[in-house]
């Protein structure tokens, strides 16, 4: 049976304390000081890739709450952490303004790329190319695996040679550091070149991309990050798209938002 607390008879002192009185006071002080809450963390479309240009620091994201709706806005990092220092400048963009442009922008490229028949040729030819170093990859690493297996196979005759007496020990040591580096050479370069096959390769596709970004109604994070590589804001609001693929930037696409603040 547990005794309601308004019976309990507190007597202090009766138990050797863990700390003292005066730092458990302090502690105590210490937890009311602490009057901060922790920020909430938001999801958002352009998270991770759009920058400041000046300075080249990525935007983040400031709520600003009003009585019936919260809105976002971009800002500096630069200038957030350094404010007094006047390393930077706010860039402070309305976030759903911002974003609104963004996905314009990058559609009517993507339609431009789509009604242009010379994109879609280099297109076309650029996944002829992946298609082609894929295969002339794994053509290698099949050559030079079958050179390993040869040279382990040298190694131990050059062993039982050895064995038997038909070499000197100077000859097989200049004999046996000459297989070893070639299978050290070998090794190396299938590594790499299993490294480079294993490494994902979006523009094996670059038709599908811009077609699904022109034609889906929501876009999605892993839709645009598929297309952009970064996109950067100027002081002057001043928007530059870069994307993940040299036949999109072929065209200039800077562009002033106006009356995004």
């Amino acid at each position: 049976m547990i005794m309601p607390k308004e019976d309990r008879i507190i007597v202090k002192g009766m138990h050797t304390p863990i700390i003292d009185e005066e730092t458990f006071n302090i502690v105590q002080d210490m937890i009311k000081s602490r009057t901060g809450v922790r920020t909430k963390s938001y999801d958002w479309l352009l998270k991770g890739i759009v920058t400041c240009k000046e300075c080249g620091k990525k935007l983040s994201l400031v709520p600003q709450k009003h009585p019936h709706k919260t809105t976002f806005y971009l800002r500096c990092n630069t200038y957030a952490c350094n404010t007094q220092l006047h390393l930077c400048t706010p860039h402070s963009n309305n976030l759903e303004k911002v974003t609104n442009f963004v996905i314009e922008q990058i559609r009517n490229r993507c339609k431009e790329f789509l009604n242009e028949e010379k994109y879609s040729k280099l297109a076309d030819k650029s996944k002829e190319k992946i298609m082609k170093d894929k295969f002339n990859v794994k053509n290698e690493i099949l050559i030079l695996e079958k050179k390993v297996r040869d040279i382990n196979k040298r190694i131990d005759k050059l062993y039982e040679d050895k064995y038997k007496g038909l070499f000197e020990d100077e000859d097989f040591t200049r004999i046996y550091t000459k297989q070893i580096e070639a299978r050290k050479d070998a090794t190396e370069r299938i590594n790499q070149l299993k490294e480079l096959e294993q490494k994902e390769d979006s523009s094996v596709d670059i038709n599908k991309l811009v077609k699904d970004f022109v034609n889906m109604k929501d876009i999605t994070r892993t839709m645009l990050v598929s297309l952009v590589d970064k996109i950067e804001i100027s002081e002057s609001k001043e928007i530059t798209i870069y994307y993940k693929f040299n036949i999109l930037n072929m065209r200039s696409v800077d562009n002033e938002l106006k009356n995004a603040g």
